[in-house]
């Protein structure tokens, strides 16, 4: 499974052929979910360490006030993946294509050069935590180590 793969299927659910099939494709399934986590906290995920990602599905009535109209009738609604850097303790580093990229993103710089200017940067203390972009009707926030490296790239649909 890459990013290029699961992007269209943001704002999709548990009822989406296309999404159960190719999480199956990883070993996984959105009936995995927890239904009662789902239900109460508003949010519940996947985590595919092997493959750096990990996914954030919504309760549909959380996804509708929050992100506007999911795209079929389902209950668990697919909101974000996140793709992650080396040196993380749990996940491998992702090793796909990045969306709206044409090399890989491993530190700040990278990322600069090929998203181009954020619209959004969170900085403490002189240290970049984080730059924002929207690309193509996505949100995309690479989020950093203090060292400049990347530690995740997130892609989610934008609140409303």
């Amino acid at each position: 499974m890459t990013l290029n793969e699961l992007l269209p299927f943001f704002g999709a659910s548990e009822l989406d052929a296309g999404l159960s099939q190719l999480l199956k494709s990883t070993g996984s399934d959105i009936g995995s979910i927890s239904k009662k986590k789902l239900r109460v906290q508003g949010m519940e995920g996947i985590e595919l360490h092997d493959k750096g990602l990990a996914l954030t599905f919504n309760e549909r009535e959380d996804y509708i006030e929050t992100y506007g109209t999911p795209k079929d009738a389902g209950e668990a609604i697919l909101v974000a993946a996140f793709a992650y850097g080396a040196g993380s303790k749990t996940f491998k580093p992702y090793a796909g294509p990045i969306p709206f990229s044409k090399g890989p993103i491993a530190n700040r710089e990278d990322a600069l050069r090929e998203f181009g200017a954020p619209q959004q940067t969170e900085e403490e203390d002189d240290v970049v935590e984080w730059d924002q972009w929207i690309k193509d009707g996505l949100q995309v926030r690479t989020t950093y180590r203090d060292d400049g490296s990347v530690k995740n790239i997130s892609f989610s649909v934008p609140f409303k």
